[in-house]
């Protein structure tokens, strides 16, 4: 009886199956989704399987074209979208530095950081810093972070951007490990200090470890005073501490290592090899001198003698693992790229657009961005080559350069300095320009200092979403309009963007890698010498009245970052400014690569038999030969 219902339940499923198959091939071809099939296949198989069935022809040609079209816009979008926020590693901590306005914070990171000098910005006044910013900093031999918040308020009509600064210093809080409470001693608690103790306490202390730093207590016998002022908040115990000195910042740092390990907050390890080197060498006196170890007893000294017992080299590997963890690790080289910019043109706005989040600050009222801000960014490989390491992007957003003039001395003269010293540490630097008002007198002084400084440019028009009857033209006119404003950067590329959109944005990534190539070029010196041989012989050195005529003998490229080539002539005084441009100009014409990266030419005087000696022969025979690399040298 069994069997029988059991051949009669397969019989129906089988005739199920049937009619299903029927319907399926006998449905219209519209309603057929290879792609979904596709999709099913690739899950089941791998990538390269799946595309030889695609190569095959698996589906019929009707649909084959438009879904391989449909593919590609996919594969398209991926690429377009390479960028995401870099994960810090969490073996490099985070410590956040959180208070009211004007209380020395700013002042605490850059002591603590060793970056007195070109650290944050500090002044006696509230709101200088806004953004957070984030700091390198050692400490007994362990590497953080510490992330340098505006003051903290929360009554939105007391100060101007008091709700983003809120913003960004508790997102700051919430990628932290541990969080560092400053307060002013000379003033004594206050009612923002509670209302900020008591947020603390309840909703973070339970997640890391809460510390409180009562800052500007420098004197040994007051400091101790003001500091018992503040055991009120709950927070445990106050550490007086000095900023402008340094007084008590080693204690803290401490406190924070150990609570940090207690609670676990940060990656199994941080804040004990100092301990555990201690532990190590302990260990190693004890094992030279026959004393006992640690947890060992006078029989397990007398077994070991007789290698009966803990064996010796496990505590030599023990020290050499204690002193192995304070060598350097190896890093991935990052891209510095520094926004610059007059002010009000869009900057942070296009820090945010790549970034992808509220990274900087961003209003339509000049100078709201203060100190410089840094944002790193993680490309992982192409498709093509997925053994290739990512590629680290540092995006360095300044504050806005007003004319010299214009600018006093105060926090707007070190927000200039800071943005001047971004340039300089910049592999690329992005100038943003404003697409609806054009090019300004400092534009073109930022312009020709990027190219002084021997960086790689890129042109970013940004707003362009904002320019009004644009037709198929404007986009030419555009190019040449900027083209003949900017002649001190008429090697870089042009983008025009719009960061309120992000139209074109996905663009600047290989902008930037394209600069950074050019930037990092080098040529053989024999491809060099024949773009020159070339270059003279269409045109002449320049001539005085008097005769004299300039020889150019040889040249040869000698460093990178800009790429920089000497060359030898008879006298460099015959070289004027025009030669240099052509011969800049027909070396880029001849060579490719050189589109987004200045070129420094040194002119340098050599006698003709110099040139002859050491140009001309084989080696070591004195220079025997009589050939001359160029015609017009003889």
């Amino acid at each position: 009886m069994c069997t029988t219902i059991r051949q009669c339940i397969a019989h129906i499923a089988i005739g199920a199956l049937l009619v299903m198959h029927a319907v399926a091939f006998s449905s219209p071809r519209e309603t057929v989704r290879p792609y979904r099939l596709c999709t099913s296949i690739q899950s089941m198989v791998s990538d390269e399987e799946a595309e030889m069935v695609l190569e095959d022809n698996f589906y019929d040609e009707e649909f084959d074209e438009e879904e391989r079209s449909s593919v590609a816009l996919a594969d398209k979008k991926k690429q377009q979208q390479p960028i995401r926020q870099f994960k810090r590693p969490k073996k490099v901590p985070l410590i956040a530095v959180v208070g009211r306005p004007n209380v020395g914070k700013s002042a605490l990171v850059n002591r603590i950081a060793g970056t007195q000098s070109g650290g944050a910005i500090v002044a006696d006044q509230e709101g200088i810093t806004r953004d957070r910013t984030y700091r390198t900093a050692e400490f007994l031999g362990e590497t953080f972070q510490l992330v340098d918040t505006g003051g903290l308020v929360f009554d939105d009509n007391d100060a101007i951007f008091a709700a983003e600064i809120r913003e960004q210093a508790m997102i700051a809080i919430e990628e932290s490990s541990g969080v560092i409470l400053v307060v002013d001693g000379q003033m004594g608690p206050t009612a923002m200090d509670e209302q900020l103790a008591t947020f603390l306490r309840k909703d973070v202390l339970k997640k890391m470890p809460v510390l409180l730093a009562v800052n500007k207590c420098e004197s040994d016998k007051n400091g101790a005073y003001l500091a018992s002022q503040f055991w009120s908040m709950g927070l445990g115990e106050p550490f007086a501490v000095s900023a402008l000195h340094g007084v008590g910042t080693a204690d803290l740092l401490e406190k924070m290592f150990e609570d940090i390990v207690e609670k676990g907050s940060a990656i199994k390890g941080f804040g004990t090899k100092v301990k555990e080197l201690q532990a190590a060498q302990r260990a190693m006196v004890a094992l030279d001198k026959g004393e006992p170890l640690e947890g060992e007893d006078e029989n397990d000294v007398f077994l070991r003698k007789y290698g009966i017992g803990r064996d010796t080299d496990e505590v030599i590997r023990r020290y050499e693992e204690a002193m192995s963890a304070f060598d350097d690790e190896p890093t991935m080289e990052e891209i510095n790229v520094a926004i610059v910019g007059r002010p009000n043109v869009g900057k942070s706005s296009l820090l945010n657009t790549i970034f992808g989040s509220k990274r900087a600050i961003v209003s339509d009222i000049a100078g709201t961005t203060r100190d410089s801000i840094d944002a790193v960014m993680e490309r992982p490989p192409s498709p093509s080559n997925p053994d290739a390491p990512p590629t680290l992007y540092r995006f360095v957003d300044t504050a806005g350069i007003r004319r010299k003039g214009k600018v006093e001395f105060g926090p707007e003269f070190f927000m200039v300095n800071r943005a001047l010293r971004a340039i300089r540490r910049a592999d690329v630097v992005l100038l943003v320009l404003d697409a609806t008002a054009g090019v300004t007198e400092q534009d073109r002084i930022l312009a020709q200092k990027i190219s002084d400084d021997g960086r790689a440019c890129v042109i970013i028009c940004n707003k362009w979403d904002a320019v009004i009857d644009k037709d198929s033209n404007t986009y030419d006119q555009s190019v040449k309009y900027f083209r003949e404003e900017l002649p001190q950067v008429r090697w870089a590329p042009i983008l025009f963007v719009s960061a309120a959109t992000g139209q074109r944005c996905g663009k600047i990534y290989d902008a930037v890698d394209s600069a950074v190539a050019a930037h990092r070029k080098r040529i053989p010196t024999s491809v060099l010498n024949e773009v020159l041989r070339d270059a003279t012989l269409w045109q002449p050195p320049p001539a005085r009245r008097n005769g004299a005529q300039a020889k150019i003998y040889y040249g040869s490229q000698v460093s990178t970052r800009p790429p920089t080539i000497v060359v030898f002539v008879n006298d460099p005084k015959l070289i004027n400014d025009n030669y240099r441009r052509y011969l800049d100009r027909k070396m880029r014409e001849s060579l490719d690569g050189f589109e987004s990266t200045p070129i420094r030419w040194m002119f340098r005087g050599r006698r003709v038999r110099d040139v002859t000696r050491n140009m001309n022969g084989s080696p070591g025979d004195g220079g025997s030969g009589t050939s001359f690399p160029f015609p017009h040298a003889i």
